[in-house]
């Protein structure tokens, strides 16, 4: 359960939907959609590509009010590779020379990509937070092991899904990746509002005046 005292204004005892979303980098990475409740029943799994599909989405949602909604940080797809990371060790110190632009996109890690409207739905009322995917999964145990969304990758999330944290009604074909992470999200509400896991939820951050969760480890 999440102890903070920023969420003393939320009843966590009304919320019946937990939402976890995978959000896509672009409109041509598929966005994965996962509702759950609080007895780990799969009540919706969907792809989402374009931010008007996810507009629409939570346009349409039912409960939106009873639910707590996880949405998980994009990577920029314009931000330099690893590759040129390596290579340019030779011209270190970018960020300490004010002829480049410090604030220029390709710096950063995160995506803005949605931000407005996650905002919108927080400033109505949402309880709404961002999440790590990749901070997720570590500290679940979840990575490390393999290349990160490999098809060894996505097999072994399914099984602890399916296995580990008790989700029975997945299917034993596989799951698109961007789904699995979703999910993982959505649990991640559980955590937030329930005695009923071996987890703690905390606040890491704040990502654009909407608070970052992650577990207490």
């Amino acid at each position: 359960m999440i102890k903070d005292s920023e969420f003393q204004s939320i009843n966590f005892d009304n919320k019946l939907y937990f939402v976890g979303m995978s959000l896509g980098s672009c409109s041509t990475n598929e966005t994965g959609v996962a509702i759950i409740d609080k007895n780990l029943n799969i009540l919706t799994l969907d792809k989402l590509f374009s931010m008007e599909d996810i507009r629409f989405f939570f346009k349409r949602m039912v409960g939106k009010q009873n639910s707590i909604i996880n949405i998980a940080l994009p990577e920029n797809p314009q931000m330099l590779n690893a590759k040129w990371k390596l290579l340019s060790r030779e011209y270190q110190l970018i960020q300490s020379c004010d002829l480049i632009n410090r604030d220029s996109d390709w710096i950063q890690r995160y995506s803005h990509r949605g931000c407005d409207l996650f905002k919108e739905l927080k400033e109505h009322g949402i309880d709404i937070f961002r999440y790590d995917i990749h901070e997720l999964k570590a500290s679940f145990g979840l990575s490390g092991v393999y290349k990160d969304r490999s098809p060894v990758d996505c097999k072994a999330l399914q099984s602890a899904l399916k296995y580990r944290f008790k989700f029975k009604e997945l299917p034993s074909n596989m799951l698109p990746v961007s789904q699995l992470e979703a999910i993982l999200g959505a649990y991640l509400g559980i955590i937030m509002a329930t005695n009923k896991t071996e987890y703690n939820a905390k606040i890491k951050a704040t990502y654009n005046d909407i608070s970052m969760i992650g577990l207490d480890i």
